[in-house]
């Protein structure tokens, strides 16, 4: 007999999910860990059990919402005003607007007997959960995201996590940005005499194994984002590029490794020299260099997706959800495994031919001397 029993759950009290993202499946993965600039090892957290669930606090959406009725209403009420001059009309307007002083009155006596809540308290969550365990793993919080989002872009990649909102208060679209990993090895763990310490067996209900350690950063970008990507290669040794469709009506592409959390707030040091950090800066540049669709309008994109190729250097990305659809080929670290179109294929030939000719050439006359040295 088989019966079903709960492992975990997880529950968002006073909370509406928003988005739910879930890592790519069948993701290929170049290395495992990551090398700093000073020879120690970040072991990347890769739970193939991990989801990203985006939550709103419900008191804000309810707010929203009744501030967006109050402000239809008397929208209406002007509306048939101006194309009515009747005094039945003005009496409405009248009457709309001594109810509407009342309500403010009467919100104003409340809020002095209830606790207001305040103007830069958390409303928007991101929760790192464990599927298995049904755990929280790590709770990320914004304040002052629009409150009528209904759609989060989310994007989870190896140890990654990447998610936009607009900002009520700044007034930009702002850009999140997670890296989870196990721990560090540093470089004097791993020698010829000495290896770390790790174990083979993970678990999601071990509650001291599954627990990452959390990097996070949030970058500004001047416009909005409706929908996120990742390119992805045939081995996943070409770099990774976020493709970011924008409220413009671009597609946009950047180099992950802008988007670094990682990055140092002051100054740099000889190890992050090495390994290429890039001192933290709040807001990203945009280039037009970095525009897949060039000068063309993609409308309304809602979804991005992408695929690899026979060749690890191409990676295909697909972009719809709107009217229109695109589709291009990109190259994230260019096209380190093809031959340029300035080659020359002709002098290549030539060599070849002029190799092979001296190759039967000398193996006919070193087989002709070996017949007069056997005669004499």
């Amino acid at each position: 007999k088989m019966e079903a029993r709960l492992v975990g759950q997880t529950t968002f009290h006073g909370e509406r999910i928003v988005k739910v993202a879930y890592p790519q499946r069948e993701e290929v993965v170049q290395s495992p860990c990551v090398a700093t600039g000073d020879d120690s090892l970040l072991l990347k957290y890769l739970n193939p059990h991990m989801a990203v669930i985006v939550t709103m606090s419900e008191d804000t959406i309810s707010k929203e919402e009744d501030e967006e009725h109050d402000e239809d209403s008397f929208t209406s009420v002007l509306n048939s005003a101006s194309t009515s001059s009747s005094p039945s009309a003005l009496k409405s307007m009248k009457k709309s607007s001594s109810t509407r002083s009342s309500s403010s009155s009467d919100t104003k006596s409340s809020s002095d007997t209830t606790p207001e809540v305040a103007k830069d308290a958390p409303n928007l969550f991101v929760n790192v959960v464990d599927t298995v365990s049904g755990r929280v793993l790590y709770r990320a919080s914004h304040a002052n995201a629009q409150a009528s989002t209904t759609n989060v872009p989310v994007v989870v990649n190896e140890n990654w996590i990447m998610y936009s909102f607009f900002n009520e208060k700044t007034r930009r679209t702002e850009l999140g940005v997670l890296s989870l990993y196990e721990g560090m090895i540093p470089k004097t763990g791993i020698t010829a005499f000495q290896s770390a310490e790790q174990s083979e067996k993970f678990s999601s209900l071990d509650a001291r194994d599954s627990k990452p350690v959390v990097m996070a950063k949030t970058y500004g970008i001047a416009k909005p984002i409706t929908a996120m990507g990742v390119t992805s290669t045939k081995g996943g040794i070409s770099a990774r590029h976020m493709i970011l469709a924008t409220g413009d009506d671009k597609i946009m592409s950047f180099d992950r490794r802008v988007m670094d959390p990682r990055r140092p707030v002051g100054d740099l040091r000889d190890a992050e020299k090495t390994e290429g950090l890039k001192q933290y800066s709040p807001l990203l540049p945009l280039v037009s260099l970095m525009t897949p669709s060039h000068n063309q309008t993609i409308h309304n994109v809602q979804t991005i997706v992408s695929t690899s190729t026979a060749l690890e250097s191409q990676s295909l990305v697909l972009a719809f959800g709107g009217p229109d659809i695109f589709f291009v080929r990109m190259a994230p670290s260019k096209g380190f495994d093809l031959l340029p179109d300035s080659f020359n294929r002709i002098l290549l030939s030539i060599v070849v031919l002029g190799l092979l000719t001296v190759l039967f050439v000398v193996k006919g006359m070193s087989s002709k001397k070996a017949v007069t040295m056997s005669w004499e």
